[in-house]
């Protein structure tokens, strides 16, 4: 019983964290579930984006915003207010893509628990000096989450 209940702990924790990765023209875009640390603390979806071209950044602002699929077991807060201005590539400012990015969750109310697929999409906007041009781009995910 110890042992089973032991390999369902570790199972939990190895599908919480397995990557989901999706590509693109300049980024490969990797998203994971990354469960509450302890009680009173919310869990994370953390997404890594790994440059296919070294010209290319992604913005501060707009800031990159996390989206869920209607009726999810998670719920992500309201993005920041963008000030909707255009970003100007000459003069953006870049996220540091050495450090994932961490979005908080909070699980739904009565959202059932044990193993769930959660779509996701992350959307972010990224720039290139040397070309003067700004995107939107988009990253779409089913991300394997084991809610206690």
């Amino acid at each position: 019983m110890a042992i089973a209940m032991l390999s369902a702990l570790l199972l939990q924790g190895a599908l919480q964290m397995t990557p989901q990765a999706t590509n693109s023209q300049h980024f490969d875009v990797s998203a994971a579930y990354e469960a509450a640390a302890k009680k009173g603390v919310p869990a994370n979806i953390v997404v890594e984006f790994k440059k296919k071209d070294p010209d290319v950044n992604i913005n501060e602002e707009p800031a990159a915003r996390l989206k869920f699929a209607p009726g999810s077991p998670l719920v992500a807060p309201p993005p920041p207010k963008s000030s909707g201005v255009i970003p100007d590539p000459a003069n953006a400012r870049y996220i540091d893509l050495a450090k994932p990015v961490r979005f908080p969750v909070t699980v739904a109310e009565g959202a059932a628990k044990g193993l769930s697929k959660v779509k996701t999409t992350v959307s972010y906007f990224y720039c290139s000096k040397r070309e003067n041009w700004c995107r939107k781009g988009t990253a779409e995910f089913d991300l394997a989450v084991v809610l206690p």
